[in-house]
């Protein structure tokens, strides 16, 4: 299979004629467009919003780059955002949303400790007692995370702040259950053995001060932020972004071209999977499906 984005196959000659073939036609573009909305805002475009777009891209001959200029109008919306951040909430919630699952773990925290006993507030996590108010404040916290990502936070700095709340991780289970869990959720496969040795030995060194660090990635840690850092800062990650988006816009894993081709674009600090995203929207290949 072609290498997505490099091959030249909207290549145009004189005419506005693609290069071995036909123009593409209104109801080509229109199930394009349908299929973008749906995959970047959650809803299809308004009758007008398809009319529009539907001549602005016939116009400019359809090619990546008048694609990519819509698909990067459309990601900037607050709905690309939204979208984002429940697909997001779905996948690492098991299916919950973020106020599902604070209610939750507030709930099963006010009927375990003591202190919380008296408390009969409707909103378990608006309980001031015991831990429950560090889960309102977490819960706070992550409620603002699609306006951040709308306002030029990184896809990679909001899924950051999910796994280090307590919120995320506390039906994990045992610490080998959360570094099964971060792996499954934000690298896109299982922990292996050693991994999880070492990511139990980093999670109790933030219990334990002095205790024996972990080695992942060919780094050190001693902390749950020190596996968090090396998690969200390693190379697999970025692998895993670009995974994550060619399986949920191309229902297909990215070949090793690909990967070689499209981690290296990806910042090693702060990565943010929405050039990735655009690449493969305006690609030939999600056109056509």
């Amino acid at each position: 299979m072609a290498l997505l984005g490099l091959a030249a196959c909207n290549t145009t000659i004189g005419g506005q004629k693609p290069v071995g073939g036909s123009v593409d036609t209104d109801a080509e573009i229109q199930r394009f467009l349908r299929h973008a909305y749906l995959d970047l805002s959650g809803k299809a475009p308004v009758d007008a919003e398809l009319a529009d777009a539907t001549a602005r891209l016939r116009d400019d001959g359809n090619t990546p780059s008048a694609r990519a200029a819509l698909v990067d109008e459309l990601i900037a919306r607050p709905a690309f955002a939204a979208t984002w951040i429940e697909e997001l909430e779905n996948g690492i919630f098991g299916g919950a949303t973020l106020t599902d699952q604070y209610a939750f773990v507030c709930g099963i925290i006010r009927g375990v400790v003591e202190a919380c006993a008296s408390c009969t507030a409707q909103d378990a996590c608006t309980c001031q007692c015991g831990p429950l108010p560090q889960y309102l404040a977490e819960r706070t916290d992550l409620a603002t995370t699609a306006a951040d990502l709308t306002g030029g936070a990184t896809t990679s700095s909001v899924e950051r702040r999910y796994a280090a709340a307590a919120g995320y991780f506390a039906l994990a289970g045992s610490l080998e259950g959360r570094v099964r869990t971060l792996f499954d959720d934000f690298l896109a496969r299982p922990a292996e053995p050693d991994e999880l040795e070492n990511g139990r030995a980093m999670i109790v060194g933030s219990l334990l001060p002095g205790s024996p660090a972990g080695l992942m990635f060919h780094r050190h840690g001693a902390t749950y932020a020190d596996l968090l850092d090396i998690v969200f800062d390693s190379e697999v990650y970025r692998e895993a972004i670009v995974r994550r988006v060619f399986n949920r816009l191309l229902a297909r894993e990215p070949s090793s071209l690909e990967l070689q081709h499209f981690t290296p674009t990806l910042d090693a600090n702060d990565p943010d999977a929405r050039p990735i995203v655009r690449a493969v929207l305006s690609s030939r290949e999600y056109f056509a499906q």
